[in-house]
């Protein structure tokens, strides 16, 4: 219920006082001048609590992390559990209607505007009032779910010429870089607004030069010849053999902050090492091999890895790559310092990721996710062991099925000012055209995680 004609009920509250100063006239009396908004909140929604702020400078009420998509059905008609003030509150336009906090109250004029909804606050004195705007901040997205942009739309691709080979994409500082050969590489900013592709010629990269194996580190990009070399870049165009780490290196893997691990050879036999950048770590002592022999299973070509941490924040790397010949299931390896790889599967859990040709995977959201193959369906798992397929929401385009070559990558929101956290997929190759998409979940776009 709201009352108007304010002026008559302040009228009524002085009578009053001035009535019971006349009865105590040895008692002096002195109200309250406070006319602060000391606390704000309202009813849960879907049974959670959202805190409001209170800008006493700018007078302003509003919720940093926002209520979910759909509010506007519920707060059409919601509670104000707590307006904390010394006098009373008015509220309307103009602010003339004495406000009740027992009544319900209709917030979504206060939804997503700069307008907002006027409170204003009286002190006890009956003079003193200052008012307040209350702002109520409402996603217009889910935030569960996967939005893809195919960035043809956002300016023109690479390049409109069939790449008829393999490809790969990385991520060099700002830069995303599509390798579709080793004399040619295209480059655009992953800057929000910054979409535009140029082409660059690249030099010294031999041509037996495996793309798929292009991996970046600390701002270096390392890349693996067929003849077991290693070759380095800082601008991704011009390339130097990096001879410190020799001509036995069977694969890189990216991931680790303070290092490379890969797989090398050494008479005959692979095993796991790791480098920082530079150097690999002693593989001999005398005539024993300090290192761990790559297992049989383990894949050493398409590898795709990514970063995660342990509960108490030790890195651990997950990786997935070209599955055996005849395999069922697309199965990840882990590692906690790239030296020793152990097989992310368990023989109890029906649940796993199929087998599929140049898998992907990713640690992204909190979650584990795959793709690749016909590129029809996304896997996920909670640890990484048990896989399950994507049902709703975090899906690939039905554009995506079939198209061929593919590389994906993650760009990583690095500057909590500069949200990115993109996965870009680039394709090319088997007769097709190039495509670029970038696809993101919603909610690692917005302001409160």
């Amino acid at each position: 219920m709201r009352i108007k004609f304010l002026s008559v009920i302040v009228s009524f509250l002085i009578m009053s006082f001035a009535i019971s100063s006349c009865l105590n006239s040895d008692d002096d009396y002195e109200l309250s001048s406070d006319a602060t908004l000391r606390a704000f909140g309202i009813d849960t929604i879907h049974g959670k609590y959202y805190k409001f702020t209170i800008d006493q400078l700018n007078r302003l009420i509003y919720n940093r992390d926002s209520l979910p998509v759909g509010s506007d059905t519920i707060i059409d008609r919601i509670l104000i559990d707590t307006m904390t003030v010394t006098g009373w509150v008015t509220s309307g336009e103009p602010t003339d209607t004495l406000f009740l906090a027992a009544d319900s109250v209709d917030l979504r004029p206060a939804m997503n505007n700069d307008v907002g909804m006027k409170f204003k606050i009286h002190a006890a004195d009956g003079v003193s009032s200052r008012e307040y705007t209350l702002k109520v901040n409402v996603h217009l997205q889910d935030p569960d779910s996967l939005v893809w942009t195919n960035m043809q739309e956002k300016g023109n691709v690479f390049t409109n010429a069939v790449n008829a080979g393999e490809q790969k994409a990385v991520i060099l500082g700002n830069e995303l870089l599509v390798y579709t050969s080793n004399t040619t590489v295209y480059k655009t900013s992953t800057k929000v607004g910054q979409y535009s592709w140029s082409q660059a010629s690249v030099s010294n990269l031999p041509s037996d030069a495996k793309l798929t194996s292009a991996v970046s580190h600390k701002g270096i990009l390392y890349m693996v010849t067929k003849n077991k070399k290693v070759f380095t870049s800082t601008d991704g165009t011009t390339w130097t053999e990096a001879t410190t780490l020799g001509d036995n290196v069977i694969a890189l893997i990216s991931g680790f902050s303070d290092r490379l691990a890969g797989i090398v050879e050494i008479d005959g036999k692979q095993y796991f090492n790791t480098c920082d950048g530079q150097n690999w770590e002693p593989a001999k002592e005398g005539d024993n091999i300090l290192l761990n022999a790559v297992p049989a299973e383990f894949p050493i070509e398409n590898i795709s890895s990514t970063p995660t941490t342990t509960g108490n924040g030790v890195e651990k790397v997950f990786l997935v790559g070209m599955p055996l010949p005849n395999e069922d299931r697309t199965i990840p390896w882990f590692s906690l310092d790239g030296k020793d790889w152990a097989s992310a599967t368990n023989s109890s859990y029906d649940a796993y990721c199929p087998g599929m040709p140049n898998p992907s995977i990713m640690y992204y959201g909190g979650m584990f996710y795959s793709f690749g193959g016909e590129m029809d369906a996304i896997y996920y798992a909670i640890s990484g062991i048990a896989w399950y397929k994507m049902e709703k929401k975090f899906l690939l385009p039905q554009e995506f099925k079939d198209k061929g070559a593919y590389s994906m990558v993650v760009d990583p929101t690095v500057n909590p000012e500069d949200k990115r956290d993109f996965i870009w997929v680039i394709f090319g190759g088997n007769g097709t055209k190039n495509e670029v998409w970038r696809g993101r979940l919603n909610r690692l776009g917005f302001l409160i995680q």
